[in-house]
């Protein structure tokens, strides 16, 4: 007999086990604990076959900040399956119930780092975020003159209330990204020892800025930066000019929001990689969409032919209407109105409806490569009802 099942604390030996298995991961006492702390705030899915668990998802509850709007959304981990189980379908039907049981409850997203595209996309997921990374000698660094206010270093204790409360207000973190737990953040960050700690205070000793970073002979890593104005932004490249002596070379990793800052340095000569890092889906359309901050304009209607093989609830003829000020009403139909033709509808799988609602992409663009199919006029139209801005997200599960 095959099932899925829900796990819980007791099980998290046995979870473990699997997750080591599958990702050839060490069991040391530090690596279970880190996997303890993520279970116990987990939904955790296992596949049972002939009284073995055989496969495992695990599905942690977010709040994503969007452009005014908080969402809910799904991070979901720990996707493994022992390799003699694999193609079993045992992953399949996890990801089948897990999702129903999320649309049921109304969660809107779900986020995913995907170790295959096209295999998650078949579960309705896509690419949806990216990742600049820029490694530059250390004699390239930008050398700025010192500026008002100081930089110091400091513990994780120290740093973590300045930290939170800066990157709540950045504008990229608007985008989607996860409004940070102080449970998350103390997995995410604080269990790293190798994470060191900057804050920079300006001249009254206001926290403005605050750096998270390694440092060895070899590289300096910039795990994470955030700053509220030029002054901050200033001392921050200066306090990592400062190690250009103890290292050969600097290197950040950040959330790609459509620009990248080499027009900043002497020598531009960085070596600069943009990368899919993430993956994420609309899990409860008729959620997201009563909740989308719709920009003002004319009143609108649109109606949708939506694809999701993984969600029924979704799959199907949907009608938006937009008001003046954006707000939105949507509703399933049972069919298509006998006053439209086809030709009135906005074709798309969820997949691309995600990239459209999130701002990876334009329904222009989507349209020009037949992700989304339909009128052109009223998906141009749809266009400017939009919020704009590339989806970024700092945090990776």
């Amino acid at each position: 007999m095959s099932e899925v099942i829900k796990m819980d604390k007791d099980d998290t030996e046995e979870m473990f086990q699997l997750a080591a298995y599958a990702f050839n991961a060490e069991t040391n006492e530090k690596r279970k604990a880190r996997f303890r702390m993520i279970v116990e705030h987990s939904r955790n899915y296992g596949y049972i076959s002939g009284d073995h668990l055989t496969s495992q998802v695990i599905s942690t509850p977010f709040t994503v900040a969007f452009h005014g709007v908080s969402y809910q959304m799904a991070g979901i981990g720990c996707v493994s399956s022992y390799p003699e189980y694999r193609g079993q379908g045992g992953i399949s039907a996890i990801m089948k119930q897990l999702l129903a049981e999320l649309a049921e409850n109304k969660v809107e997203l779900a986020y995913l780092a995907p170790f295959s595209y096209p295999f998650y996309r078949k579960y309705g997921f896509e690419q949806l975020f990216e990742q600049i990374s820029y490694t530059i000698k250390a004699a390239d660094w930008p050398n700025i003159k010192a500026s008002k206010g100081s930089m110091k270093r400091v513990s994780y204790e120290d740093a973590k209330k300045i930290c939170q409360q800066i990157y709540a207000v950045l504008p990229d973190n608007q985008r989607g990204a996860v409004i940070r737990e102080s449970w998350w953040f103390d997995y995410s960050v604080g269990l790293d020892e190798k994470n060191l700690f900057a804050l920079y205070e300006d001249e009254q000793g206001r926290p403005q800025g605050y750096l998270i970073y390694q440092s060895s002979a070899e590289r300096f890593v910039i795990k994470e930066w955030g700053y509220l104005d030029n002054q901050a932004f200033q001392s921050i490249i200066r306090f990592i000019d400062s190690h250009n002596g103890s290292s050969q070379e600097f290197h950040l990793e950040t959330g790609f929001g459509g620009e990248n800052l080499s027009y900043l340095m002497s020598s531009p000569l960085a070596e600069m990689n943009v990368t899919p890092i993430m993956m994420g889906r609309i899990v409860s359309l008729e959620s997201f969409l009563s909740k989308y901050p719709f920009t003002t304009g004319h009143k609108e209607d649109y109606y949708f032919k939506v694809e999701d093989d993984y969600g029924s609830w979704n799959k199907g003829i949907w009608s938006l209407s937009i008001d003046e000020n954006g707000h939105s009403s949507i509703r399933k139909l049972d069919s298509l109105p006998d006053s439209l033709r086809e030709d009135d509808l906005i074709i798309s799988t969820i997949q691309a409806l995600t990239q459209l609602f999130m701002g990876y992409k334009t329904g222009t663009e989507l349209n020009f490569y037949s992700k989304v199919k339909g009128n052109k006029y009223l998906i141009q139209s749809l266009d400017k009802r939009l919020v704009k801005g590339i989806p970024v997200l700092a945090d990776y599960f």
